[in-house]
């Protein structure tokens, strides 16, 4: 979906944190962070959550927590494990109206692993809230894409 097709409020700048940046721009210092998250560096996409006790992950690696602290720690340690080399990110849906927004998005990940070609795709929603004047991260569902049989 290209960028043009966000929706905002009506009447307001629905774009703009009060004396912050767009919600464009904070969306990509989202995927910049998630790249970063990818190649094993989890610091820049902790920095765009909101520090409080309740946001939320639902992990694509299975599980999830709420909080902060709770988030930032199994970030953490997955960051440790992840070596991908390159991400890029397939909008499907992304709204914002007033002071909350969100997007779904596809992010296809590949890499090479012993002369041969990986690739992964994970499925993820995120929800964001502009708090203290500033875009912020507040919830988080990934999870692998998978093919599906229709069982019906």
């Amino acid at each position: 979906m290209p960028r043009d097709s966000r929706e905002s409020g009506q009447g307001v700048d629905a774009d703009k944190a009060p004396d912050g940046p767009s919600f464009d721009d904070f969306l990509d210092r989202c995927h910049a962070a998630l790249v970063r998250q990818a190649q094993g560096d989890s610091a820049p996409l902790l920095d765009l959550w909101d520090h409080g006790n309740t946001p939320t992950l639902l992990a694509a690696v299975g599980g999830y927590e709420t909080g902060y602290e709770l988030i930032g720690g199994l970030l953490s340690k997955v960051s440790q494990t992840l070596s991908w080399g390159t991400i890029t990110f397939e909008p499907l849906s992304v709204r914002r109206h007033h002071d909350m927004a969100f997007t779904v998005e596809l992010e296809r990940m590949s890499r090479t692993v012993d002369g041969k070609a990986e690739e992964m795709t994970i499925r993820a929603t995120q929800v964001y809230l502009i708090k203290d004047g500033s875009w912020r991260l507040i919830h988080r569902h990934g999870d692998v894409l998978t093919a599906y049989t229709l069982k019906w």
